[in-house]
């Protein structure tokens, strides 16, 4: 057994000099350039930049070396850890969704290939392009060129060849032992497990077998977006409104911007405003029938949605956000990491005092991440969350995009006020929406409904049967027949759509930003004949009118509230 080397105990970090130190950095920070490193991250300047796709030269250029990166994994024999839809598997393995995990997994994520696409495109300088779909709601005409389309020649076609490819190599890769022969949690052969991933005939069968929904799709359907019609629905445009974007950005606490807390990073228990409106939309956008208008799905549709191009893209302006999120709570000398930060030491955990343990950034920084490889397609050394909390990890920085403008505005957050909802019909069907009132003062509705005033949020818990794929509309008020009732509507609060495919599902939380559809004189303001906000929930399909349609189960609704902050 190996035993840690005792190292002489350093002194634990000082609240109080830490709050010093942040408040002389943020006078020092007013003069600062908007891309500064943010205060209490670590002062390294950036080596990298990264473009947006479709604003500057650069990004056209960083295309361009992307696309070759991109042959040359697509070229690599199966064997190699690099090899594309190796890489994109590490994803359908590990990635978490409706948790904590979310942002740092896909951080180290993203870092990583992005080594890898330096290494191998052969430009020194590459740092991955980002999309930024709210000023450019469409799939970028870049992405539809040559090999950054999953539909081009040098993609596997079929899930038949995909396994006839890639079977040995799946069986013969090192997850599915542990090492030194002894089991242990902590390992990939432990995670997998825990995820019901045993052997790679279960990870195959996800992919190319499952009749309940498999994660390779067949050429041409392997981007539902279509070149002939590359804009949002009017269902995906509002989620990645600029309104929606200013509603996550105002979360006054990283859980509330980042998803909420689970266990680990394979269990799902809600999903922010930024992950369940703009990360779950766009995926579905690019990779379902909801935007292309045909029966046509696509790999952003699943876990196995590295396998497009677009995934880094997408993911590299969630990035982003968050990297303006921090920014901005920085400015306001607002926490910017979970709770028990401010008494994080650099002792060994068998070090660390009971008070730091006991915290929840202590557990997040933690959580193992052990399947990211670096540019040679060796495991990489860096196997905890908190490795990725920072750009400073792989010295990057990003091109201004949207959402820069919170950078140093407005006073600091509304005291942070909830109002509980009572629920009057719990079962969601296809004939009857789950339904609930909450009552909000009207003078908070009044202030919610302008620029200046609190971000109001409702947050819905619905228990679902099982994981699956269909989507649920949250109606505002409006008429008591909501039929007919689509994304233009002014009663149209949110889609809500799960993402991800092993789970076991069960209770979830959404938060929806109700933004100015309460401002004084919209018609979603007329509230109840008893004041009260109504809120319901109902399958996609039932809102248009198609009853019958979607074979899905009913939903519980468990709770609802409405959060100002």
């Amino acid at each position: 057994m190996s035993h840690l080397r005792i190292k002489k105990p350093r002194p634990a970090f000082n609240p109080l000099r830490r709050t010093a130190l942040k408040t002389a950095g943020l006078a020092l920070g007013a003069g600062m350039l908007p891309l500064a490193p943010a205060i209490g991250q670590p002062a390294t300047a950036a080596r990298y930049r990264r473009y947006s796709v479709s604003r500057s030269r650069m990004g056209a250029r960083m295309l361009a070396s992307y696309a070759r990166a991109v042959r040359a994994m697509l070229a690599l024999p199966p064997e190699d850890p690099r090899n594309w839809y190796r890489h994109a598997m590490i994803h359908a393995m590990d990635c978490p969704h409706g948790n904590w995990w979310l942002l740092p997994w896909h951080r180290g994520y993203l870092g990583w290939f992005e080594q890898i696409c330096r290494e191998l495109s052969g430009d020194p300088q590459f740092a991955l392009p980002y999309w930024d779909w709210t000023a450019d709601p469409q799939v970028p005409a870049g992405l539809f060129d040559d090999v950054l389309d999953p539909n081009h020649s040098a993609y596997i076609p079929t899930a038949a060849d995909f396994e006839s490819r890639f079977r040995n190599a799946l069986a013969n890769a090192p997850y599915w032992t542990s090492p030194g022969g002894t089991f242990e949690s902590r390992s990939q052969y432990g995670q997998l497990l825990a995820r019901g991933i045993r052997f790679d005939d279960d990870l195959m069968f996800d992919i190319t077998t499952d009749p309940s929904g498999r994660l390779f799709y067949d050429q041409p359907g392997a981007r539902g977006m279509r070149r002939e019609e590359p804009g949002f629905n009017a269902a995906a445009r509002d989620a990645v409104s600029a309104a929606t974007i200013r509603a996550a950005l105002a979360a006054p606490d990283f859980i509330t911007f980042a998803s909420a807390k689970s266990a680990n990073h394979g269990t799902m228990a809600g999903f922010s405003v930024l992950e369940g409106k703009p990360h779950n939309a766009v995926h579905r956008c690019v990779g379902s029938r909801d935007c292309n208008y045909t029966e046509s799905r696509g790999f952003m549709n699943d876990m196995l949605s590295s396998a497009d191009p677009i995934f880094y893209l997408h993911h590299a302006n969630i990035d982003r956000l968050w990297d303006v999120w921090t920014r901005k709570q920085m400015r306001l000398g607002l926490p910017w990491q979970p709770n028990g930060f401010e008494l994080r030491t650099d002792l060994p955990d068998d070090q660390k005092s009971p008070e730091e343990r006991n915290t929840d950034y202590f557990r997040w920084a933690r959580e193992a991440m052990l399947f990211f490889v670096d540019s040679k397609g060796a495991p990489v050394t860096r196997t905890r969350g908190g490795d990725y909390e920072s750009m400073a990890a792989f010295g990057y920085d990003y091109e201004p995009g949207s959402g820069e403008e919170v950078i140093g505005k407005g006073p600091l957050p509304a005291t942070r006020r909830v109002y509980t909802g009572r629920i009057l019909n719990r079962l969601a069907t296809g004939t009857q929406p789950g339904l609930a009132s909450v009552q909000v003062p009207t003078a908070t509705l009044d202030q919610a409904g302008s620029n200046t005033g609190p971000t109001l949020v409702a947050n819905i818990t619905l228990n679902f049967a099982h994981m699956g794929h269909d989507p649920w509309v949250v109606i505002l008020n409006g008429p008591d027949d909501p039929s007919g009732l689509d994304a233009d509507s002014p009663f149209y609060l949110a889609t809500i759509v799960m993402f991800g495919h092993h789970g076991d599902c069960g209770a979830l939380s959404y938060a929806i930003p109700l933004g100015d559809k309460l401002a004084p004189g919209k018609p979603a303001r007329t509230a109840s004949t008893d004041g009260a906000l109504r809120l319901r929930v109902l399958p996609l399909h039932a809102a248009m009118g198609h009853h019958g349609m979607g074979g899905m189960d009913g939903v519980e609704l468990l709770a609802v509230n409405v959060e100002s902050y």
